[in-house]
């Protein structure tokens, strides 16, 4: 059954590729598939390269999870879940009707732009391109430069800049205050992500009575797309897009950057799976870009978080195996704060805990920061999937919600890093 299935779905892969278009999810299909026990949590780990179906969250005991299934799987996939009594429903017939609407919103916001004098006009009713996203950098930096610095950490494999930018009141970050690091847009599909950064960055620079608390005594070093090739390449031919664009071999593209940092890294033999961890760690050019802005700032960061989406999950190391961090008890009380004021403030109820405990062993970035840079508060976290049950793809107005609900997180482990002292140079 596996490789019946491997070949169909491979083939129906390719001919979106051969035809130069879009790739097309007509038809495919999203579950919402909620385990209640160990072993059917086991199961659906197991086969998700078996049915080549695609969790857009990961499945947990605590909360259902979408899962996107082909045309071709669909059949064999329900019965497996039937056959091990696995609670599903269906949340969407189509998964392309949902990225279309996404898609005709986009191209109703680039005429409307196209129509008004201000080509650069910045606003939270769409999700950015990566061209608008470096606008905006360049923007803040001209129009605030006593607070704003940007640079590039290298480029990607298709050879776009990998853009930081530095916000501090005293205009420059020099590591004498402590720092925030915070990465997004790792999984190109994740378009929730790097709309949360921006969000935050736009209140810390432009709004001045967050900013005056948040820049009070810390500093802020953010890259708000750490896979600018996958990102583009989601917004231009597939909606689904999750790695970056290399080239694996003959047939397959693309390395799940989070798995491909040099700690505790594994081999994966599944070169064209969505999470193949690279043939070497830190193969890839982006990879090796947060690295060194980890360990550019590493002296001053107290905090480190990745933006991901989607699940309602705030994570913290080790996520590699059933390892606790040392100061376990730490992380999961600033967790617990961050979730709480995200509930305070009307959002949903996000969970805590290591990331291998609460989900399944992987590795990330966070990992890395802690385990190599010993950062000791470094965090995943999982946005909301939202309440419309359509995942990756947010409408604008969840997106508005889910950017604020991060908003509230931001300023918790913002306000907190800022108390955190910073070790004085040695002479």
């Amino acid at each position: 059954m596996r490789r019946v299935f491997g070949a169909a779905v491979f083939v129906i892969s390719a001919v979106g590729l051969v035809c130069g278009g879009e790739v097309s999810y007509r038809n495919y299909k999203l579950y919402d598939v909620a385990p209640t026990s160990k072993d059917q949590l086991s199961l659906l780990q197991e086969v998700q390269d078996d049915f080549e179906i695609d969790f857009w969250s990961a499945p947990n005991l605590q909360k259902s999870a979408p899962v996107m299934v082909s045309p071709i799987a669909d059949d064999s996939f329900r019965k497996f879940l039937q056959q091990h009594n696995i609670t599903h429903q269906l949340s969407n017939e189509n998964v392309q009707q949902i990225i279309d609407r996404e898609q005709h919103g986009q191209r109703e916001h680039l005429r409307s732009k196209r129509a008004t004098a201000d080509k650069w006009s910045f606003s939270f009713d769409h999700f950015w391109t990566l061209e608008e996203v470096y606008a905006y950098l360049d923007n803040l930096e001209r129009t605030y430069p006593d607070m704003v610095r940007t640079k590039s950490y290298g480029q990607s494999t298709e050879g776009r800049p990998l853009r930081v930018i530095t916000i501090s009141k005293n205009s420059v970050v020099n590591s004498l205050r402590p720092v925030v690091l915070i990465d997004g847009g790792i999984h190109a599909r994740e378009w929730g992500s790097p709309m949360a950064v921006l969000y935050l960055i736009h209140q810390l620079v432009e709004n001045s009575t967050e900013s005056e608390q948040l820049l009070e005594k810390t500093d802020w070093v953010i890259m708000p797309v750490a896979n600018p090739d996958g990102y583009v390449y989601s917004h231009e031919r597939d909606r689904m897009w999750r790695k970056n664009r290399a080239r694996v071999n003959t047939l397959c593209q693309g390395v799940d950057l989070n798995r491909n940092f040099p700690f505790q890294w594994k081999y994966t033999s599944g070169e064209c799976t969505n999470g193949y961890a690279g043939s070497t760690p830190g193969s890839e050019p982006e990879t090796r870009a947060l690295m060194l802005l980890m360990a550019t700032y590493a002296r001053a960061t107290k905090l480190y978080l990745a933006v991901h989406t989607c699940g309602d999950y705030i994570l913290y190391p080790y996520g590699y195996d059933y390892v606790q961090a040392p100061n376990a008890a730490e992380l999961q009380s600033l967790g617990d704060l961050a979730a709480d004021a995200v509930k305070t403030a009307g959002g949903p109820d996000y969970s805590v805990g290591g990331a291998s405990f609460l989900l399944y062993p992987a590795n990330g970035s966070d990992d890395f920061i802690y385990g190599s840079f010993g950062i000791k508060y470094a965090y995943t976290l999982e946005l909301s999937c939202g309440t419309d049950g359509d995942g990756f793809v947010l409408s604008v107005p969840e997106m508005q919600n889910v950017t604020r609900d991060a908003f509230e997180m931001f300023k918790v482990f913002g306000k907190f890093a800022g108390e955190q002292p910073v070790k004085p140079r040695r002479p």
